[in-house]
């Protein structure tokens, strides 16, 4: 049988075949064991920011930051209809209204935070009834498509489930009524 022509087993090197092959397994376990290292990093450091992401979620809820339901994935169309919808008209300007300048001031637009647009007058707007902010209708349906939070101030647009009910499981009592003055439909 020939012998082997490569560096490895040629026999006029100063090192044996055997601590050459020693050298070789050594680099080979060494290798792997960094390998092994890392993934362990990797996964230790992933642990420990999934355990912080989750520690920010609970203190956001319990500060009311957040959503009071998380799973809330946004509203049906029924419920999208419900809300009330109106053509906007530009406020009329309040006499005695005087700006600094000494002129009278003129009436602000008001602004879509979706589309982050004006709104113009004879345009269909949406007013969300806890917050009372004011959308374009088809920008604010299609948020609340996916999402159940006001664009803006993230306040919940429709009365949470649970806390429709008191703790006993019965209906709340009718709470009187508020005059909330809405522009005419």
């Amino acid at each position: 049988m020939n012998a082997p022509t490569s560096w490895l087993f040629t026999d006029n090197s100063r090192y044996s075949t055997r601590s050459r092959l020693l050298f070789i397994g050594l680099s080979f376990a060494i290798g792997i064991a960094t390998f092994l290292l890392y993934l362990a990093v990797w996964y230790a450091c992933r642990s420990r920011r999934n355990q912080l992401q989750n520690a920010e979620r609970a203190a956001d809820l319990e500060a009311g930051a957040a959503s009071p339901e998380p799973e809330c994935r946004g509203m049906s169309d029924t419920a999208i209809a419900a809300l009330p919808t109106f053509k906007y008209e530009v406020p009329a300007v309040v006499p005695g209204a005087v700006a600094d300048d000494g002129a009278q001031e003129a009436p602000t637009a008001a602004d879509c935070a979706v589309c982050l647009g004006q709104v113009e007058a004879g345009e269909t707007v949406r007013r969300l009834p806890k917050c009372a902010h004011l959308f374009h209708a088809e920008c604010v349906d299609a948020w609340l498509r996916a999402h159940c939070t006001c664009p803006m101030c993230r306040a919940p647009v429709g009365p949470p489930a649970a806390a429709a009910s008191k703790k006993d499981g019965t209906p709340p009592a009718e709470a009187p009524a508020t005059a909330v003055e809405l522009p005419p439909v």
